[in-house]
């Protein structure tokens, strides 16, 4: 029994030293991630950091293109604008081709 003391004391230190060594590969593996997942919050708050800007600056460029066409739809002429000056152009071009006309009919009848 003498013997088997040793031997027993001798595996069970040899099994202490393997649980501490598993126990400190362990805490070491733990430590690694918790350092990445630190790094993944990092970036995590960075892009949203980045995106809020990204949101932002399109949000002013969305106001300033709403501005714009707000004031090409209030300064654009449209179809129907167009025909209708255009027929008032017409209009007044055969009224002045009338009396042109008339202005040369009457010195014509004058001179004869």
């Amino acid at each position: 029994m003498t013997e088997e003391a040793p031997s027993v004391a001798l595996a069970l230190s040899e099994l202490r030293r393997l649980v501490e060594v598993g126990f400190e590969k362990n805490n070491g593996l733990t430590q690694l991630i918790l350092q990445r997942l630190d790094q993944v919050d990092d970036r995590h708050a960075e892009l949203a950091r980045q995106v809020e800007q990204d949101r932002a600056a399109a949000d002013a460029r969305y106001a300033a293109l709403e501005a714009r066409l707000d004031v090409v739809e209030r300064e654009s002429v449209t179809r129907t604008q167009l025909t209708d000056r255009t027929k008032q152009i017409i209009a007044v071009f055969t009224i002045l081709v009338a009396v042109a006309g008339t202005v040369i009919a009457l010195i014509q009848l004058t001179r004869s």
